[in-house]
């Protein structure tokens, strides 16, 4: 909260035709010496999902559970997506990402976020592999229609399985 107070008020009221540096923009928090005394003792979890355009009240849904839960965001960041990538396990689909930096050593916090995952997946939503470290495979099999396609073309590709990493073990990618 004292980095985006900070933020907040260090921004000018209006600033036009001004261009900024790319990495200011993108990675802000890089100006800081060592940010991990603001994220607390037991680190982060990033947590991303999206959902389509229609299914703004399960966006809505989440960030009350988060609220009510009286989850501490870190940072909060709210994206609106355009057109999907053809990618077999994209992310990206027309419609909102929230992307949640959250204290790692909150009581019950996996929990919680199974059934988050629950609920987006319910609205045909998808957390970011990218992101994720704590995702059950059955959830991430709701999420990625196209995950049996991935798997097809993974064997035929690698039959002895030697590029697999820890997320694919543990998500049967």
């Amino acid at each position: 909260a004292l980095y985006n107070e900070v933020r907040y008020r260090g921004a000018p009221r209006a600033r036009t035709g001004e261009p900024r540096p790319l990495p200011l923009f993108f990675h802000a928090s890089d100006a800081l010496p060592d940010p991990r005394p603001l994220y607390g003792r037991g680190g982060l979890v990033r947590y991303r999902f999206a959902v389509g355009h229609g299914q703004e009240e399960t966006l809505h849904r989440v960030v009350r559970r988060i609220a009510a839960r009286r989850s501490p965001a870190v940072r909060a960041v709210l994206q609106r997506f355009g057109a999907a990538d053809p990618g077999l396990l994209s992310f990206a689909a027309p419609g909102w990402s929230l992307a949640l930096d959250l204290p790692a050593a909150l009581p019950g916090l996996a929990r919680f976020l199974d059934g988050v995952d629950e609920e987006v997946a319910a609205a045909g939503g998808r957390v970011c592999l990218a992101k994720d470290s704590r995702m059950r495979p059955e959830t991430a099999a709701a999420m990625y229609p196209r995950l049996a396609e991935f798997r097809e073309l993974r064997a035929r590709l690698d039959p002895t399985e030697a590029f697999r990493s820890d997320l694919s073990r543990r998500l049967a990618l």
